[in-house]
């Protein structure tokens, strides 16, 4: 009788303990859902009026990225303006290539001929269509009527096969040329009319996502538009407000570019993102980019006379149990509101910062029986229950940034 009075006793006990920690469960849930409906409902876009300048390129930077965008080495055979070409200043060869060339007959003969040839790769494809393009600038409308004739014998082609694959992909001459026609003929309309708009739109969404935790090996983030793409095992973040102060190149020598910034970052960023935040405060602030790229600067903390420099991946790096080494980050090397970053052009040779494996970790964590707080403490049973539901609200928290060309009228409907 004592054993079953004990036993009783000690299952209304564990009835009693399993019903408070689902109380307590239920409550906390509520108040994340509670909290993000709030959060949509009160947030306010807060949208930098100076994003700075508009990085347009000229027409002929323009053209050479949109026409050989992995083949570098090909940009610098174009040393000549690609708008004024001297007809003068060819020769008989280039003069008679050029009748050639503007001969419809000849020109759809040789394109049809080097697709038969089994060695005329796909590149190989795209790169001729990119030199022909260069040549026929000039001339749209003849290479227009040149399109029509080789679109219309594609489509031949494809008549018994799956029309509805055609132009699906760039392996022809045509869909290349088609490609490299439609830049050309929509390069003055990006730039005049909606070249800003989509930029701003860019820039915006930058700003909405870097308000939250991004993992930078998984690319999750907490603000997304895509729900594949959340971060729904977000720790628990704070932001830090860094006073920054650049150091003095020959590339900004200006008088009127200011060096000492504050920055907003979080405590949960790695030193890398941090980087790209402070470059991107530096742009907004003087509106022209600092004059060194991201793995040519470093930064060091200053307390006091002592500097330390931060790293992703330093002696001090937390290896989980599993071999696995979780990236440095803000909160990391404990830095608090106000304290004095210095960005400084590196010595030694430019290298990547950290080239990501899978020994790699930075929010989401291998073992997920165990949590680990931004400076790396680790913690077993203790990390709080969620679920990806309960952060859906950042979807429609994020969806209003991509709002923003709605507050032009002036642009066509096409921006969306």
């Amino acid at each position: 009788l004592a054993a079953v009075g004990v036993t009783r006793h000690k299952s209304k006990e564990l009835s009693r303990k399993q019903s408070q920690q689902l109380e307590l469960l239920e409550s906390e849930l509520r108040k994340e859902i509670r909290d993000g409906f709030a959060e949509l409902q009160m947030d306010k876009l807060d949208v930098v009026d100076s994003f700075g300048t508009v990085p347009f390129l000229d027409y002929k930077h323009f053209a050479l990225r949109t026409f050989f965008p992995e083949s570098g080495g090909f940009t610098h055979i174009f040393t000549e303006d690609m708008h004024n070409r001297d007809a003068n200043d060819k020769n008989e060869s280039l003069t008679a290539l050029d009748a050639l060339i503007c001969n419809k007959s000849f020109l759809v003969t040789v394109i049809h001929t080097l697709e038969k040839q089994k060695n005329f790769s796909v590149k190989d494809r795209c790169l001729f269509a990119s030199f022909l393009t260069i040549a026929l600038q000039t001339k749209l409308v003849y290479l227009t009527s040149i399109l029509e004739v080789l679109t219309r014998d594609l489509m031949e082609q494809c008549s018994n096969m799956q029309p509805k694959l055609m132009l699906r992909r760039t392996e022809s001459v045509v869909e290349k040329l088609l490609t490299n026609w439609m830049s050309v003929c929509l390069s003055g309309f990006l730039r005049e009319t909606v070249g800003e708009p989509f930029y701003l739109l860019v820039t915006t969404l930058n700003q909405k996502i870097n308000k939250g935790p991004v993992d930078v090996i998984t690319c999750k983030a907490l603000y997304t538009l895509n729900e594949d793409w959340l971060l729904w095992q977000v720790p628990e973040f704070s932001t830090v407000a860094l006073n920054v102060v650049f150091e003095k190149i020959p590339e900004n020598e200006s008088a009127d570019v200011c060096r000492n910034i504050s920055v907003n970052v979080l405590d949960c960023d790695t030193i890398g993102q941090a980087k790209e935040k402070i470059f991107q405060a530096f742009l907004s602030k003087n509106g022209s980019p600092y004059g060194l790229q991201l793995n040519e600067i470093g930064l060091e903390l200053q307390v006091g006379t002592r500097q330390k420099e931060l790293l992703d991946i330093d002696s001090s790096s937390v290896i989980l149990e599993d071999g696995i080494t979780k990236l440095n980050t803000i909160g990391h090397y404990e830095i608090s509101n106000g304290s004095t970053i210095k960005v400084f052009k590196k010595i030694a040779n430019f290298t990547s910062d950290v080239e990501y494996s899978d020994d790699h970790c930075h929010l989401i964590l291998p073992d997920s029986e165990a949590f680990q707080d931004v400076q790396g403490k680790r913690h077993r049973g203790k990390h709080k229950f969620k679920v990806k539901e309960m952060y859906l609200t950042k979807l429609l928290s994020t969806k209003p940034s991509s709002s923003l060309l709605g507050k032009h009228p002036e642009e066509p409907s096409v921006c969306l």
